[in-house]
Formats: structure tokens, C-alpha cells, sequence
């Protein structure tokens, strides 16, 4: 079956279950972590493929992922959420399950990402001015991603939607080096 049928599934069942619990941002919130997780822990997914892993072991991983620790909060929806992939042999599928969530939570709430791409951390009160750029350009309600790239040398790339407007120095340094190609 293809992968994005069944993430799709997964997602929509568990954004309508928690839409009847009042749960939808919260399973947001442990969604965006379970990403940023196994984004800096890549043996997570070979972790989960492993079929000589024990299911509460990969119950035990696919909690801790999501920032479900035994000793701090519980939410039943996610732990049995977490028991019907591991049941269904889906946990291979948990980051597009957790990433199509994210998906359709954004597009029922009307939310758009706003990628900030700068070659240093932004000082707070630089983030703000270019939080108060995109508002300007995107509207209100906006989640705003902040990656630093050293690549870029200087300067700032802002990706709302689809649109991009790229200040950055890497940039202006091609179409420099593209003039001088021209002459």
C-alpha cells in the first residue's frame, strides 16, 4: 500500500478523533516534537523496522519521540494512537503519519509555515521585525521556522507559502558572478 494513502489515513482518523476531545493542538505540539526527534535521531526509524524489536519497546520509543515520558503526562488518545500502529505494523510509517497531521492541522486552521533562513541566530528583536514582515505579506496567523545556514554568508531568505524572497548574500554573489560571465 502506498505510503501516503496510509499516513493520509492515519492522520485524518486521529485529527478527527482528537477534534471530539478538544485534543487537536495538543497532538500538534507532541506531533511537531516526535519530527524534530527523529530528525536528530535518524536510528529511530531503523529502530521501528526492526522486527525483532518488542512492540512495548517500540510503544516505549514512539512515546518518548513524541515527549510522552513514563513519569510526566499521559494522554490515552496518543498511547492508544501509538498501540494501533504497532498493532497494525505501521510504525514504520509514524514520521509521514506525524508529518500528513501536521499537514492537515495547518490547513483546517488556516495556519502557514513561514521559513526563516539566516546565516546567524536572530537577536529577538530582529526575529520581530521580520516576524512583523510576513504578517505584513501572509497575514496573521503564521508559525514561524528559524534555520541557520552558514551558507548563505548574509542576509536573510523568507519563504511564505510558496513565495520566497531572498536577501541573502550567496544570492546577490551569483548574479554578480553571472555579470561578470556575461561580459
Amino acid at each position: 500500500m502506498d505510503e501516503g494513502l496510509i499516513s493520509r489515513r492515519y492522520a485524518k482518523a486521529l485529527f478527527r478523533h482528537a477534534g471530539g476531545r478538544d485534543l487537536q493542538e495538543l497532538i500538534y505540539g507532541k506531533m511537531k516534537s516526535f519530527q524534530e526527534n527523529a530528525a536528530a535521531h535518524p536510528g529511530l526509524q531503523k529502530a521501528l523496522q526492526n522486527p525483532m524489536l518488542p512492540s512495548k519497546t517500540k510503544e516505549q520509543l514512539l512515546a518518548t519521540a513524541m515527549g510522552i515520558h513514563p513519569a510526566g503526562e499521559d494522554i490515552p488518545a496518543i498511547r492508544r494512537f501509538i498501540r494501533l500502529l504497532i498493532r497494525n505494523r505501521r510504525e514504520m510509517h509514524a514520521k509521514a503519519i506525524s508529518r500528513m497531521y501536521e499537514e492537515i492541522y495547518r490547513t483546517a486552521r488556516g495556519i502557514s509555515r513561514v521559513k526563516v533562513t539566516t546565516a546567524v541566530s536572530l537577536s529577538p528583536e530582529m526575529a520581530g521585525k521580520v516576524e512583523a514582515f510576513a504578517r505584513g505579506r501572509a497575514g496573521e496567523n503564521l508559525e514561524f521556522i528559524y534555520k541557520v545556514e552558514p551558507a548563505i554568508v548574509g542576509g536573510i531568505i523568507l519563504e511564505i507559502g510558496d513565495r520566497q524572497y531572498d536577501a541573502s548574500v550567496s544570492r546577490k554573489l551569483k548574479e554578480i558572478r553571472g555579470e561578470f560571465l556575461k561580459k
